[in-house]
């Protein structure tokens, strides 16, 4: 049996290894930009129902409740937009993460290619 030689058992550990770390990337992207999930949408159902309630109360018994109903919704659009603000903040910081590992992954994938025409001309 012929022995491997060394240097072809870590170029093939180190491929292995970018390999893994791309398979991160990708499902980092693909998390990204999916659907929204079921939490999501039940928070929406559910916020959607409160606001279209409290705003009916505020029409129908306004005598009744003051504006105490429509404060409360002003109040729950209000946090709603805090939320939203929250998640595409979330969003830019994730997204940055990604380029600067693209960024990483393209200047090593440079760095490999001057290092095999170095490796070429000699």
């Amino acid at each position: 049996m012929e022995k491997i030689p060394k240097e072809y058992l870590e170029q093939a550990e180190h491929e292995v290894e970018q390999d893994l770390h791309d398979e991160k990337l990708r499902k980092m992207l693909g998390s990204l930009g999916g659907k929204p999930t079921k939490k999501d949408k039940f928070f929406n159902i559910i916020f959607l129902i409160l606001v279209i309630c409290l705003f009916a109360v505020e029409l129908f018994w306004r005598k009744l409740v003051g504006t105490v109903a429509l404060d409360f919704a002003i109040l729950l659009i209000s946090l709603k937009l805090i939320y939203l603000m929250h998640s595409q903040a979330r969003v830019n910081h994730y997204q940055f993460w990604i380029l600067t590992a693209i960024e990483m992954k393209t200047t090593m994938l440079l760095e490999q290619m001057q290092k095999m025409s170095m490796e070429k001309e000699k």
